[in-house]
């Protein structure tokens, strides 16, 4: 039998034990963590988001990082493989509208605990608070923990990055990697809060807007994306939010902003028109109540600087004008990103130039790999980016069954 170690038992990790299994392998996993799939755990809220049911090349373009480099194992393992291979284990998949994909149960912990039981079926052994200190390769790879000396055939290296870094991610496999030789492309934290420099939100604990166009201004041009924001004093977050840090992370921000009203300027004049020459006694603030959300009419106000009493016959066209810009383009000075301890992933990680796209195996070092979070791929929220660990867990499993 060959003996194959694998660093890391999250959700690349373990993906690719399931899938090495066979009578001709005796696969060890070392954990750093006490238990396994600690950041599995946290995924989609604690519901798991297991993947996204986009078709090929729709999915394929959620991937904002090096997504050419997913070609050849996303083409051997999709999602729907990934779909597959969850259902003819027993766990029944549900998919919402806009394509993610969840356990039925919504419990992320049902994933875990799925991993833990094929774990002992199939007589994987699994080594906890084992933290890897070194590893070193002659004929055979020897990998030192802090108790003992593994001695394998195979290695996978599948450590995670530097998110969330209380589920053990601490950039160990970066280490590892450039002890082997391996260029690490800069990373940075993504699918990440905004943070802004601007006071008049204050007030705000969080409001939740949906459907709104949110965009950046950056060194690199203006970049924008659709759907949910969540607004609190002094950043943003939200799907929409999340997926602009994935393409601004890594470039100078100068603002961002809000487009709050779906309709375009014009119509949104004609309509603010009407509506006053409706209700010329009604102060502004009570008549913007039917277009806005509340905590959001005072600071839109304060920047037209049109006092919140001041009745709408009483307005003028410059000061209607300003309303409609403030809302269609609700600016805010940009401060920071949040950090690896908010972030969903890391941008960056073993450059991918020095890894065969279709086997994950390291060009430098022979029965070497590298799968998930580690390597420089990454996508926007939804799904895949566990899916990117699936599918490269799936690329190592198979590459090292056909090498025995």
């Amino acid at each position: 039998m060959k003996k194959i170690g694998i660093i890391g038992a999250g959700a690349s990790g373990l993906y690719a034990a399931l899938n090495l299994a066979n009578e001709s392998t005796d696969i060890t996993l070392l954990e750093k963590n006490d238990s396994i799939g600690k950041k599995l755990l946290m995924t989609g809220n604690g519901r798991c988001n297991i993947t996204n049911a986009m078709f090929y090349d729709e999915f394929l373009d959620n991937i904002v990082r090096n997504k050419k480099f997913m070609f050849s194992s996303f083409s051997m393992h999709d999602n729907y493989s990934t779909m597959d291979f969850y259902q003819s284990h027993g766990i029944e998949l549900f998919t919402e509208e806009n394509g993610r994909v969840f356990p039925k149960s919504q419990r992320s912990s049902d994933i875990v605990k799925f991993f833990e039981k094929e774990l002992m079926e199939k007589n994987i052994k699994l080594i906890s608070e084992a933290r890897v200190v070194d590893i070193k390769k002659d004929k055979i790879f020897k990998v030192s923990t802090e108790d003992r000396t593994y001695e394998f055939e195979y290695l996978i290296i599948a450590t995670g990055a530097l998110s969330y870094p209380n589920t053990g991610s601490s950039g160990d496999g970066y280490i590892f990697a450039k002890n082997f030789g391996h260029k690490i492309d800069k990373t940075y934290p993504s699918l990440v809060p905004i943070f802004f420099k601007d006071k008049d939100l204050d007030h705000i604990k969080a409001l939740n807007l949906d459907n709104v166009k949110i965009s950046a201004k950056t060194n690199e041009g203006v970049f924008s994306q659709h759907g949910s924001v969540l607004i609190s004093k002094n950043f943003l977050t939200g799907p929409a939010i999340l997926s602009l840090s994935s393409f601004i992370v890594d470039k100078k921000v100068f603002e961002v902003s809000i487009d709050l009203v779906e309709k375009n300027f014009y119509d949104l004049d004609l309509e603010l028109i009407e509506i006053f020459d409706k209700n010329p006694n009604k102060d502004i603030s009570n008549i913007l109540k039917g277009l806005l959300a509340q905590a959001l009419i005072k600071p839109i106000l304060s920047r037209a600087r049109i006092r919140d009493d001041k009745k709408t016959g009483q307005i003028t066209k410059e000061e209607r004008l300003t309303i409609i810009e403030n809302i269609k383009d609700f600016s805010l000075y940009f401060d920071k990103f949040g950090g690896y301890n908010t972030a969903t992933i890391t941008r960056g990680g073993i450059c991918v130039k020095e890894i065969n796209p279709k086997t994950m195996e390291s060009k430098l070092v022979p029965n070497l790999y590298f799968i998930g979070e580690v390597l420089d791929v990454d996508g926007l929220t939804g799904g895949f980016n566990l899916q990117i660990a699936f599918t490269t867990g799936f690329a190592a499993a198979k590459a090292i069954k056909e090498k025995i």
